[in-house]
């Protein structure tokens, strides 16, 4: 097993990923975390032994490996990867801006720093500076309803959900296994 180093979200969190693709820094990538199907950014990709002597001191260099995975690459994005994304990026960019507009004429005193949106296109994760008070859970609330309602189209939901199928681009679903028409089995493909 290979694993990765990769950075997350708006707060450009970075997590050790299983990943069973050797790809170059920056190449932007599906992954599943405890929060969802995510982008991400491969920082470095390591061999099972690299990772071991990374996370290792010297004495420690031959043992397994200490910290656990706390996401897993998928795939890399494709074409209609970034299409989709382009998409969502722009609602977020509106959902944002509504949400930062009704706080500022609230009389909220939270603010709101930044937003990671999932790539099931119906998840938002708002990040706020210092506490969050019950007017910014309101509006927050009221402006991520709106949002999701707008992804969420049938067609839209769908193929971000299954791509050409269930599963589609993960291991277990077999990235590049079943649909020759699968443009995640020709990235897939391209990557190993």
């Amino acid at each position: 097993m290979s694993y990765s180093y990769v950075r997350i979200g708006a707060l450009s969190e970075v997590h050790l990923a299983h990943c069973p693709l050797i790809l170059p820094r920056g190449r932007r990538v599906i992954v599943r975390t405890s929060r969802g199907t995510e982008l991400a950014e491969i920082i470095r990709c390591l061999s099972d032994q690299t990772a071991k002597n990374d996370a290792a001191s010297p004495e420690t260099a031959n043992q397994p490996i200490t910290r656990a995975p706390t996401a897993s690459v998928l795939r890399p994005t494709t074409k209609e990867d970034e299409l989709l994304l382009s998409r969502l990026e722009r609602h977020k960019r509106e959902a944002v801006e509504a949400c930062q507009t009704a706080l500022a004429e609230s009389e909220s005193q939270s603010v709101l720093l930044d937003v990671d949106q999932l790539f099931d296109g119906g998840t938002l994760v708002m990040h706020f500076l210092g506490s969050v008070d019950s007017m910014a859970e309101s509006i927050t609330r009221e402006i991520t309803e709106k949002y999701e309602s707008i992804v969420r189209t049938r067609h839209f939901s769908k193929l971000l959900s299954d791509g050409c199928g269930p599963n589609c681009g993960e291991q277990d679903g077999g990235c590049g296994s079943g649909c020759s028409g699968c443009s995640a089995a020709s990235v897939c493909k391209k990557a190993q």
